[in-house]
């Protein structure tokens, strides 16, 4: 994650280049890892960072490199150090049970600064934590960052696998428009809004790449399943002086979090002109091929801890306005 550029690039821009937020401020990294969040919030200026951090492990090397940095306060040093710009105090536990074991007083925090997010946004993330330290420990109108998140969906021309799959999709691949399935606003969201059910509505999009075999000429073309991937915002709501995104789009640079693919039980021949239609054989087919694929989709948090279950509902629409559903389909992110 630390090799992730765009990751990196992110935060890097949100904390250090938005100094007015962060310089003099109380800032709390939720799910620290090795740190480097709170090493940028330190060389940015907060009074104090809080680097909470559940494994045992992590939290000692979390404190090493502080330490190794000039940025964790010793027992020799005082709070005058002119070397010391940030002080970052590393605690070992679940964010849900700091209390006991660090001098925080709720509702004193500036600013939160989390990497919370997992593949498929929400597998294996934070996010519940997050929201635990937001209601527990922020200042009211404190920030948080990133303050939004959102889902994106497109449909895929690349056979891939019946279940679902973390993989790069090249963005040549993708067939359809793409379509906001769920935005998340952190700074006022409710946890069981973690859990959601969204429609989408994705037409097709066709290459003019010459050397595009997914095509031909009568202008149809087949969508194999869905691939979905995720944008945080450090938007200006919080950020005025620099704003940031990190996307994990198919069109732009990868991160470690690729896109998570779901794939039809059969593909569906999708026609972008109209009038084509024929009444007599099966939408989705090359006779009568879709002019949209309509989405219901839900995604909530499994029984077994971090994990979600998504279900599918598709249905394609041809030429002439006639409607054909599938059978739904249930997937696991485990």
């Amino acid at each position: 994650m630390l090799s992730d550029k765009v990751r990196m690039d992110a935060y890097r821009q949100a904390i250090l280049e938005n100094q007015s937020l962060i310089n003099g401020a109380v800032v709390m990294d939720v799910g620290c890892g090795t740190g480097i969040l709170s090493l940028f919030a330190a060389r940015a200026g907060a009074s104090r960072v809080i680097a909470v951090e559940a494994s045992k492990k992590m939290a000692a090397v979390a404190s090493q490199i502080a330490k190794d940095n000039g940025l964790c306060l010793s027992k020799s040093q005082t709070e005058g150090d002119s070397l010391q710009r940030g002080v970052i105090e590393v605690v070992q536990g679940m964010v849900e049970e700091i209390d006991k074991s660090v001098q925080i007083q709720p509702h004193s925090v500036d600013v939160l600064i989390s990497e919370w997010m997992g593949y498929c946004l929400l597998f294996e993330s934070m996010l519940s934590s997050v929201l635990f330290a937001r209601d527990r420990w922020l200042k009211p109108g404190g920030a948080i960052l990133p303050d939004t998140a959102t889902i994106i969906v497109a449909g895929f021309g690349k056979d891939a696998s019946k279940f679902p799959i973390i993989d790069v999709v090249d963005y040549q691949d993708i067939v359809t428009t793409d379509a906001v399935l769920q935005t998340f606003d952190l700074a006022t969201m409710k946890p069981h809004q973690m859990d959601f059910t969204a429609s989408a509505m994705l037409e097709p999009k066709f290459s003019s790449a010459a050397n595009d075999t997914s095509y031909s000429e009568s202008k149809l073309c087949w969508c194999y399943g869905l691939v979905l991937w995720f944008e945080t915002g450090f938007t200006s709501r919080f950020c005025r002086e620099k704003p940031a995104v990190l996307s994990t789009s198919p069109y732009t640079p990868k991160t470690h979090w690729s896109q998570t693919i779901l794939t039809f039980r059969e593909p569906i021949a999708m026609g972008f002109e109209k009038g084509n239609a024929d009444s007599l054989s099966a939408i989705g087919t090359d006779a009568s091929p879709a002019v949209k694929i309509n989405l219901r989709i839900s995604i909530v948090r499994s029984t077994e801890h971090r994990s979600i279950d998504i279900s599918l509902e598709t249905a394609g629409v041809d030429a002439g306005g006639r409607r054909r559903s599938w059978p739904a389909q249930l997937f696991s992110l485990r």
